[in-house]
């Protein structure tokens, strides 16, 4: 994967963070075979989200590990992008 799609790919995580916890402090993780990125909120309560090349997401809670996310992503569990809303409490 190019620098420039890891960007991409990294913004689209951001964005869809900045939906859930305006304030998180996140880290993008490459996915190996040019499967896309992984940016993560590793706090307590945070999460992950798996972004591929086509720009669709799939975010999983902190609770699930990384490799149990990412075998969900490979297998083409996305999450629809209507399910991201700001948290207002």
């Amino acid at each position: 994967m190019s620098a420039d799609d890891e960007e991409r790919l990294t913004a689209v995580g951001h964005r869809y963070f900045a939906q859930l916890a305006p304030d998180a402090e996140l880290r993008t993780i490459p996915l190996d075979n040019d499967a896309g990125v992984c940016v993560a909120h590793t706090v307590r309560g945070g999460g992950k989200i798996y972004v591929a090349p086509d720009e669709s997401v799939l975010f999983v809670a902190s609770t699930m590990d990384f490799e149990t996310g990412l075998a969900a992503f490979l297998a083409g569990t996305r999450t629809p992008p209507e399910k991201f809303v700001l948290r207002t409490s």
